[in-house]
């Protein structure tokens, strides 16, 4: 059985099965935006700093604030699934440094080469 590696700031990431597809699994407090680059660091075997420095901003594809509360609770409700707007499921893909990247609402961050 095959199982996609967790990983967080501090252990690394081994890619997924399919050579083309990684794998990062984001830390529940970490901001999407930051999660995104933290999963092409740990594919490029790099320190995350270095990586951000090298890389177009991440705001030119997407805007990070809105990918980083898109699937935040609706403000004012606790949990998700007492939300009149379900927040609960989802996920938005985009390219980015020569990926595609899709980022879902449990902080998985799925790479694929382009």
């Amino acid at each position: 059985m095959n199982q996609t590696p967790h990983s967080t700031h501090a252990d690394a990431t081994q890619p997924a099965t399919n050579d083309d597809r990684f794998v990062y699994q984001a830390d529940p407090e970490q901001p999407l935006s930051v999660a995104v680059i933290s999963a092409i660091a740990n594919q490029d075997g790099r320190d995350m700093m270095e990586v951000a420095d090298e890389l177009d901003p991440l705001y030119n594809v997407i805007d990070p604030a809105a990918l980083d509360s898109l699937f935040e609770p609706e403000p004012g409700n606790a949990s998700a699934g007492s939300s009149p707007l379900d927040r609960a499921g989802g996920s938005v893909t985009f390219s980015y440094a020569g990926r595609t990247v899709t980022v879902d609402t449990t902080g998985r961050v799925e790479l694929e080469d382009t």
